[in-house]
């Protein structure tokens, strides 16, 4: 999966690629609930449909002292919940489902959602005047089923890593966002797409990958995505 060719290549289980035809027609499925991501999907022209599934978040020691290795297993584990969905009703004809996960990594710490205002406040003061890194993994999915006894299946996940700097906060800044009230869903307890952008000196990467989805990899690295999109 994931080469560049005119054909769509999907690994069969543990074997060899097999090749499934020329030009096939996805449907899209996105595993995530996330409004920032559905946004940047509609922005970007492709047509999807959502299936959030609620998954075990829950990190072992190892996956934790690996920040964007464990933004991979959590957007793995989205995307394959989303598949067992779809494979539990008999589903026919060719699908990719995509899952993702974000998590900030300050000096090795994973910053998920903050838990209230002084766990917001405590992550903020830890970002303030450093530069820190947000993983955004990326699982994609590819079924091929022309009917339920037949289905092929592959996937493939990256990471992709944007370098944000912080400005100096005083604390008078930290309590006026958090009474901006775009914290607590956010993990790292900011969003760069809204208010949160004027805490920001600068960035190094994609600014999408911040927000949560780095649209632009998606598309470069997987064609049968990009045809997908709405001319």
């Amino acid at each position: 999966m994931g080469q560049r060719t005119d054909r769509s290549v999907l690994a069969s289980g543990a074997g060899e690629p097999a090749v499934v035809g020329e030009a096939i027609d996805f449907d899209i499925v996105l595993a995530s609930a996330s409004p920032r991501r559905r946004d940047i999907l509609d922005e970007a022209g492709i047509p999807f449909t959502v299936c959030a599934t609620n998954v075990d978040e829950t990190l072992e020691p190892d996956d934790l002292a690996q920040p964007a290795e464990a933004a991979k297993k959590l957007a793995q584990r989205k995307a394959g919940a989303a598949v067992q969905e779809v494979l539990g009703v008999d589903y026919v004809g060719s699908l990719i489902v995509i899952g993702a996960d974000t998590v900030v990594d300050c000096q090795g710490e994973i910053f998920g959602k903050p838990e209230d205002a002084e766990d917001a406040k405590r992550m903020l003061r830890r970002l303030s005047g450093r530069t820190h890194q947000v993983h955004t993994a990326v699982s994609v999915w590819m079924i091929h089923a022309p009917n339920v006894e037949d289905v092929s299946l592959g996937y493939r996940t990256f990471s992709d890593t944007t370098h944000v700097r912080f400005k100096e906060l005083a604390e008078r800044d930290i309590e006026d966002y958090l009474a901006q009230g775009e914290s607590f869903d956010k993990a790292g307890a900011y969003a760069i797409q809204g208010q949160g952008a004027a805490l920001v000196e600068g960035i190094e990467g994609y600014r999408s990958t911040v927000i949560g989805f780095p649209i632009e990899r998606v598309l470069d690295e997987f064609p049968d995505i990009a045809r997908m999109r709405r001319m």
